[in-house]
């Protein structure tokens, strides 16, 4: 299969791709960029990031699952308005453009709260994201849902979320902080399985799905190992 990653070089993103390009059930990922993830595959193809044409944007390989984990923060953007056409109107224009070329299966690393009704800014752009997939009803999506993410960004310090996560980092499962690589892990799970409609994956799911995917992963290596 060939895999089309939105935000690759972001916290979910980048290890998405390394685990995309370490699976051997994925020949091709695609990645839409503003600077080289560093990431040193011959799987891997970045292609320059422009949402505004992706009505004709042709990827030249065929694409069978899509994952978006791409945002930012209000301050960063500059206003509630630019993390709106971040967080919202380029992902729905990649979306759009993907369910027209035939992927089966799409995921969104959204957030705990996401619902387009919210009074939360943050909570009702995400939900509105969710919302705007649903309705162009790819045969599988399915929104992950995470607390915090835990990890270390790029070139990106947010001292509200490193106190957070360190804040969240004992609470019971549904509210912990998640480490990104497991998000990951469980986007691609799900993914692998193409549930039909739309699933909700919430923080604490995301942790049972992980486990399972590492502990499938060991499985297999300790088979070859033997």
């Amino acid at each position: 299969m060939n895999a089309f990653v939105l935000g690759a070089t972001g916290l979910v993103g980048r290890h998405l791709v390394e685990l995309l390009v370490q699976s051997s059930e994925y020949g091709r990922i695609v990645a839409p960029v503003r600077r080289p993830t560093g990431v040193d595959s011959e799987k891997l193809i970045e292609v320059p990031f422009n949402a505004d044409e992706t009505n004709t944007w042709d990827p030249l390989e065929p694409l069978d699952h899509a994952f978006i984990a791409f945002g930012t923060t209000v301050k960063k953007a500059g206003g509630h308005n630019a993390q709106w056409e971040i967080d919202v109107r380029y992902p729905r224009l990649y979306a759009k453009r993907l369910l027209a070329l035939g992927v089966r299966h799409i995921s969104v690393c959204s957030s705990i709260g996401a619902d387009f009704e919210s009074s939360n800014a943050y909570s009702r752009m995400k939900g509105q994201l969710e919302e705007d997939i649903r309705m162009m009803r790819f045969p599988s999506f399915a929104t992950f849902r995470p607390s915090v993410l835990g990890g270390e960004r790029d070139d990106d310090v947010r001292p509200a979320e490193a106190w957070a996560q360190r804040m969240m980092a004992r609470l019971p499962k549904r509210w912990r902080t998640v480490p990104a690589v497991r998000v990951a892990q469980a986007m691609i799970a799900i993914a692998r399985k193409e549930p039909t409609g739309m699933t909700i994956i919430n923080s604490k799911k995301i942790w049972t799905i992980s486990d399972a995917a590492s502990a499938a992963l060991e499985g297999d290596q300790s088979t070859v190992i033997s």
